[in-house]
């Protein structure tokens, strides 16, 4: 009998532009589910003028979640990256005895900060809303401590801040 590993499909973790598709329908898909969460994110929206590097995690070929990252040196935070549009597909998130998380999350946040180091960007900061506490947990799992509201964010009241420090 065939266990769960012998019949999993691989996940691959991808560089895509900012307007593949399947960026794009993840990008949607997660804006639809957080619209109701907060009020319209403050800040300058996320764009490929912006998010220079997007990763999307493939399960052959589904997409099944996605990340990227974008410098702040044009807010006075060089060698600091945030990242962006951090996104799983719903039925990937939690799988598993007990709800065990699934590794998309997880392998999706450490090839992003793969790719920050890969650019010098030795410190990550995330903005989520106070109202997305599963996010807010999974960052913390991953070791990203709470911080100031950092940038665009100064102001907001929705939003809570972490960051961390790369090795």
């Amino acid at each position: 009998m065939a266990t769960d590993n012998e019949t999993a499909t691989p996940m691959n973790i991808k560089p895509v532009g900012w307007t593949h598709p399947d960026a794009t329908a993840l990008r949607e898909a997660q804006q639809q589910e957080i619209d109701g969460l907060r009020p319209i994110g403050p800040g300058v929206a996320a764009s490929a003028a912006n998010v220079p590097i997007f990763l999307i995690a493939y399960e052959g070929d589904e997409p099944v979640g996605c990340g990227g990252l974008r410098p702040l040196c044009d807010q006075g935070l060089p060698g600091q990256a945030e990242v962006k549009r951090m996104y799983v597909v719903p039925s990937r998130r939690r799988s598993g005895k007990d709800g065990a998380p699934t590794v998309v999350g997880h392998s999706i946040l450490q090839a992003l900060e793969q790719s920050a180091k890969d650019n010098g960007w030795m410190t990550l900061k995330v903005e989520t809303s106070r109202a997305m506490t599963q996010a807010r947990r999974f960052y913390e799992k991953h070791s990203y401590v709470p911080c100031a509201i950092f940038g665009r964010y100064e102001g907001s009241d929705h939003s809570v801040c972490y960051e961390k420090h790369l090795a």
